[in-house]
């Protein structure tokens, strides 16, 4: 079920808008890519960040925003899928920021599932996780 090359051009071209949204702090090119379903969910590395609809999304990016600076965000190592008009996502996330004048690395975890609607790839799901490490291994 591995994307076809047209397909996996097509979700990089979302993810970067996603990236270039992000960074810019704009809402509505980032509430965009989402659709409009009101089941659409967005889960996020905080215990309360989860998401569901575009009202509850938006107040998650204008909390996220309210809480740095400067950000930057950048996916990498995807395993994109498809099936009919579903897409399905995984990666590695690196999000640079500047909060307080401190700047900040944080590694995440991806996941996100696409779906087509009118010839246009929109999230119907997004979760960020950080990465678990045992401490006594």
């Amino acid at each position: 079920m591995q994307a076809t090359a047209q397909t996996g051009a097509e979700i990089q071209s979302v993810l970067d808008q996603f990236c270039v949204a992000y960074g810019k702090k704009d809402i509505d090119a980032l509430l965009s890519l989402f659709d409009a379903d009101p089941h659409v969910l967005v889960i996020g590395t905080g215990e309360d960040e989860k998401r569901t609809g575009l009202a509850e999304i938006k107040i998650q990016f204008e909390r996220d925003f309210c809480q740095s600076d400067k950000l930057t965000v950048e996916f990498e190592n995807l395993a994109i899928s498809e099936k009919d008009a579903v897409c399905w996502v995984a990666g590695d996330t690196n999000v640079y920021l500047t909060a307080e004048g401190r700047a900040m690395h944080v590694y995440l975890r991806f996941t996100a599932v696409l779906n087509r609607q009118n010839g246009k790839w929109l999230f119907v799901q997004t979760h960020f996780s950080v990465p678990f490490s045992d401490p006594a291994q």
